[in-house]
């Protein structure tokens, strides 16, 4: 299979993940909400699995809590440690090391996306055969996806960039379309990060319920 997707995260611990909800849902919560999400998007994989390899790209701070999560994930899911300093030096990283595996189609997103969905990933891989980027924009001004067609990673993703800001998703798009790179945006969606997101976010879905 020349597919490849990729979920980049911290493994759930309090006072480790999701800081910024901190201040709301204490640190334990904050860490369950994150833990809801990424177990969600885990178990959503396993329908990926049919176009896709899966792989998760993890950080952990509780070696017992780290050890316990990687133990019940399901088979299809391979594992190996984010390398690197900061956030776009370990998602390209991340990127790199799959594609040495000999993936040309590679998909990485972060694992607080509620909204994303299989055919959103299904289909955003579709575009990719046609192009050689692609990126999932963010209400937030971030992304939540990336992707690449035998691309390196490493121009768009170390460059400078002003992480955890408005910024992000423009800069990155800049970058790409300066390199003349094709390049497909896939549906803008929420992540969480603060209380408002979540508030957004659960706004959203009563609309459609």
């Amino acid at each position: 299979m020349k597919n490849a997707y990729i979920i980049f995260s911290k493994i759930p611990s309090p006072g480790f993940v999701k800081t910024r909800l901190i201040s709301d849902y204490t640190a334990k919560g904050a860490a369950q909400i994150q833990s809801q999400m990424l177990i969600r998007l885990i178990n959503m994989s396993i329908g990926i699995s049919k176009f896709a390899d899966i792989y998760f790209a993890y950080r952990m701070s509780d070696d017992s809590l780290g050890v316990s999560f990687l133990n019940i994930l399901p088979n299809e899911i391979h594992t190996f440690i984010q390398s690197g300093n900061s956030i776009g030096e370990k998602m390209s990283n991340a990127i790199k090391t799959v594609q040495g595996l000999g993936y040309q189609e590679i998909i990485l997103t972060g694992s607080d996306i509620p909204q994303l969905t299989e055919g959103i990933i299904h289909e955003t891989f579709e575009h990719l055969a046609e192009s050689e980027m692609t990126l999932g924009p963010t209400y937030d001004g971030g992304y939540y996806l990336i992707g690449v067609n035998d691309e390196d990673p490493y121009p768009y993703l170390n460059a400078d960039i002003s992480w955890s800001t408005s910024s992000v998703f423009e800069t990155t798009k800049k970058l790409i379309e300066m390199q003349n790179k094709q390049m497909y945006l896939a549906p803008k969606l929420y992540d969480i990060d603060y209380k408002s997101d979540l508030e957004s976010y659960h706004a959203l879905i009563g609309r459609f319920e």
